[in-house]
């Protein structure tokens, strides 16, 4: 078999891996899937045309064609950009760039050799764009975008040997380049090696999505209650050496019922995304904020203190509260009850945490709503509020000192 059987065979498994790849696109809708696609029937067309020289007019075999193959490097590139979720640049352009620059020139014009080692040397520039976008930030550390970056080294080094060959030896045709068919023999092993290595990236991107779908709620994209277990676990992991403590919190909306019931189950769904958004906005970093199921949600932080913890429930609690929730004509108010849990990090125990947080909940129920309880393992404390600073609560057995130095907290979070 002679080289340019070869690359025609390279064409068609290109081309193939295109029209694959376009299918894929047309079920997932998948940007990175039609670019990597397009990019595959580009290189494989411009291959093919190449292979076809002398059949073909020469502008369209030489050309068009070495522009057409190296497009298809840079799409590959693309691909990967989107791939990733980052903006594709025009610097995916350089190869293409690079063949046509040097084609301006007379000497490598007029010479088989010259253009020989243009292309490969373009080719190589676009893989080293290509590897350089798989090992791009945290991503790179993945063993599978390492295995797949050596082997489109592999391609960089069978690009850069046939480039210095070629300026060698200077063949004046395919048929006379001694080492071209051993090097394009090599250079398809690793195409293909690269090939495997990228669909493993696709099946553990999927992966991945499949588990964040198992632990993300769909409405609001929040953390579920599996989720939330997780990160308690998590916290505890991070925070094992440390003298903090960690807090759930457990947050139910007052009256979400009647809310449905008023205005359609279309709005409630619009008052549990707003709120949130606001549950999400006070955690700053701390923790994670997550729906447990229905109107009820939970925040599991890592805090100082017991007046932390209480601050980020009223910081929650008091927005929710001044800010009514705008849905189409209407402007709907909505309240919140909250129950804090807080423990020892080293100790913390997420069943005894739930169910203290639980009693707490339920204590601020049933002092009117739209307050703040802290639960301990013997009883449970109304956290004062300022904008019931005219009302008198009912504490369950509270501890003053413990009211007090929250109300203090809280009031120097409001000024």
């Amino acid at each position: 078999m002679d080289i340019v059987t070869g690359f025609m065979i390279w064409a068609a498994e290109a081309s193939t891996i295109g029209v694959l790849l376009w299918s894929r696109w047309f079920y997932e809708r998948q940007s990175f899937y039609f670019t990597w696609g397009t990019g595959f029937i580009f290189h494989g067309i411009g291959v093919g045309m190449v292979a076809m020289r002398g059949t073909l007019p020469d502008f369209v075999s030489i050309e068009i064609a070495n522009v057409m193959a190296l497009a298809g490097i840079g799409l590959w590139v693309a691909g990967m950009l989107q791939f990733d979720k980052r903006r594709v640049e025009p610097f995916i352009a350089i190869p293409s760039l690079i063949f046509v620059a040097g084609m301006l020139l007379e000497p490598v014009r007029t010479s088989f050799s010259y253009r020989v080692a243009l292309f490969h040397g373009a080719a190589s520039v676009g893989y080293l764009m290509l590897i350089a976008t798989v090992l791009w930030g945290d991503n790179g550390r993945s063993q599978t975008r390492r295995v797949f970056a050596a082997c489109v080294g592999v391609q960089v080094l069978s690009s850069t040997i046939v480039a210095i060959f070629a300026l060698i030896s200077q063949p004046q045709s395919f048929a006379t380049g001694n080492n071209s068919f051993l090097l394009l023999l090599v250079a398809a092993l690793c195409f293909i090696a690269a090939i495997m290595s990228g669909t493993k990236l696709i099946n553990e991107r999927n992966e991945a999505k499949l588990k964040l779908l198992a632990v993300t709620d769909p409405l609001t994209n929040l953390l579920n209650r599996r989720g939330l277990i997780d990160e308690f676990h998590l916290l505890k992991r991070l925070h094992a050496s440390d003298s903090g403590m960690l807090t759930l919190i457990h947050l139910d909306l007052d009256g979400f019922k009647q809310i449905n019931d008023l205005y359609g189950h279309q709005a409630g769904d619009e008052v549990l995304i707003a709120f949130a958004k606001i549950g999400m906005a006070a955690q700053r970093g701390r923790g994670s904020f997550g729906r447990m199921g229905g109107e009820e949600f939970a925040s599991i932080m890592y805090v100082a203190n017991m007046i932390e913890a209480a601050s980020v429930a009223e910081a929650i609690r008091t927005t929710l509260k001044q800010r009514p929730i705008i849905v189409g004509e209407h402007q709907i108010a909505v309240t919140v009850s909250i129950g804090i849990a807080l423990a020892d990090v080293r100790t913390a125990d997420l069943d005894t945490l739930l169910s203290t947080a639980d009693r707490a909940l339920y204590v601020a129920k049933t002092n009117g709503r739209d307050r703040t309880a802290i639960g301990t393992e013997s009883d449970v404390s109304i956290v004062p509020a300022i904008d019931h600073a005219d009302q008198q609560d009912t504490p369950a057995r509270a501890s003053m000192t413990q009211q007090v130095a929250a109300l203090r907290r809280i009031v120097a979070i409001g000024k």
